[in-house]
């Protein structure tokens, strides 16, 4: 076992995504560079939280991860890791040490925010939700948001309303992500009987549900623009208006042919969305009205 093994238990290319929900909706609430304790407590306090959370999730599915050929050399089924339990502890420590960090830089109510991804994330979609249901993604997808929410609220809770409609960006965009990846993986979940919405339907029916997902997306994203006025306004509207096409392009084309090499195509231009996104949405707050 090495370092790189315990690290790839915390799923690394998914925190990123949610420390920039959490930076954008800080520096949009303090229209500038938020202080550095409040930096510290969503962006350090969050990734420790985030990536206990997922290191928890790898160790609750090391059973499934083993007969699914997508996840089968994760350190966990490989084997790299013994024993398991070790993961647990690192887990439970992440989220522990988090939201210490959180609840000694920021305020009750963001701590609480990101206590709340985590227990969405674990005990909420890893072992109720993704076992039962095909709308897993959709109601777990709630963690994420949380990130967002986390980070408006450790600055202000005036004008909610704009860290609800970035917390929500995050919660649609979820599905329209995730949905393209399960149509390539599709047939794993379907070994191993989770009730991903491609392997219960088909790719050609989960492409509809894309779309259709997608279609809820743009109009959340636009939402924002309702917040902002001058350069800032045109800037955001911009980039949210090609990006928003592009995916909406990309989920066409999966419904026209749902093939693999389209959901790989739909999948991987949804994986930075979001980022630009948020990067837009905190360039147009820095940005004179």
């Amino acid at each position: 076992m090495s370092f790189r093994d315990y690290f790839a238990l915390t799923k690394p290319k998914i925190v990123p995504l949610l420390l920039m929900a959490a930076l954008g909706s800080s520096v949009v609430a303090s229209r500038t560079v938020p202080p550095f304790s409040v930096l510290v407590g969503v962006l350090v306090g969050g990734a420790l939280a985030s990536a206990g959370a997922l290191a928890l999730n790898s160790y609750l599915e090391m059973g499934l991860d083993a007969k699914m050929k997508r996840t089968m050399a994760r350190p966990l089924p490989s084997g790299k890791i013994v024993p398991p339990h070790q993961a647990l502890a690192l887990g439970l420590g992440l989220v522990a040490l988090g939201l210490i960090v959180a609840f000694l830089t920021v305020n009750i109510v963001a701590t609480s925010f990101i206590a709340l991804g985590a227990f969405v994330y674990v005990p909420v979609y890893t072992v109720f939700l993704k076992p039962r249901t095909s709308w897993n993604i959709v109601l777990g997808g709630f963690a994420g948001s949380c990130a967002a929410l986390a980070g408006w609220y450790a600055v202000s809770p005036s004008n909610a309303i704009v860290g609800w409609i970035l917390g929500a960006l995050v919660f649609v965009w979820t599905p329209t992500h995730f949905w393209s990846l399960a149509v390539i993986t599709e047939q794993d979940y379907s070994t191993v009987g989770i009730p991903m919405l491609p392997s219960e339907i088909g790719p050609k029916a989960a492409s509809r549900y894309i779309v259709a997902n997608t279609l809820l997306l743009i109009p959340v994203s636009l939402l924002f623009s309702f917040y902002i006025a001058g350069l800032g306004l045109i800037v955001y509207l911009a980039v949210a208006v090609i990006f928003d096409a592009f995916l909406l392009g990309t989920n066409l084309k999966l419904l026209k042919t749902p093939n693999k090499a389209n959901a790989l195509l739909a999948f991987k231009f949804s994986s930075p969305y979001l980022a630009i996104i948020f990067l837009a949405a905190m360039v147009a707050a820095l940005l004179p009205a």
